[in-house]
């Protein structure tokens, strides 16, 4: 049986940004049917498929050699698939960048396009909706630069409620 995991970049918890953002997923969520809830995190790489040992020590690996990531919130998008309904672009900062591509190379994926965002949505709906709701954020009234404090290894091979975080590691703290 394959597996499916991701890797995040998970922003610091116990900042106001955070909070405003999950409440801001947490809204969406209410709001449409076909919208499930999830926490805010910043996809380094997708689609895994491979032996969870191997990519816990990957993820620790990656996680030593980080400090916490800054990121820089850009602005609303949205795109044509469900996973990347609604999103805030995230700046694409060489750690960013790097952190991917290390990961990328680890699990001995192929190169593909990599768009570092924050989703806000997860949903099926038409893209008028999609455009309309992109439209409506006031990206002004969010704090635009959060910390990613860790990196987890997430089971996501189930439907998102269902996504489990198999390990979290702190970055290093050294600012």
């Amino acid at each position: 049986m394959s597996n499916e995991y991701s890797i995040w970049f998970i922003p610091d918890r116990d900042t106001d940004a955070y909070r405003e953002l999950s409440n801001m997923i947490s809204e969406y969520a209410e709001m449409y049917d076909d919208a499930p809830e999830f926490k805010p995190h910043i996809t380094v790489l997708g689609g895994i498929d491979r032996d969870v040992s191997i990519l816990k020590r990957n993820v620790q690996d990656l996680a030593e050699e980080c400090n916490p990531v800054e990121t820089i919130l850009t602005r609303p998008q949205c795109s044509t698939t469900k996973h990347q309904c609604v999103f805030i672009l995230v700046e694409p900062t060489v750690n960013i960048l790097s952190a991917h591509e290390t990961m990328r190379d680890a699990c001995k994926l192929d190169q593909q396009m990599y768009v570092p965002h924050l989703s806000l949505i997860y949903s099926e709906m038409g893209i008028t909706e999609r455009l309309q709701i992109t439209n409506s954020i006031d990206i002004s009234s969010l704090h635009n630069i959060i910390y990613a404090d860790e990196i987890a290894l997430v089971d996501t091979e189930a439907g998102v409620p269902d996504w489990e975080i198999v390990e979290r590691y702190d970055v290093s703290m050294e600012w």
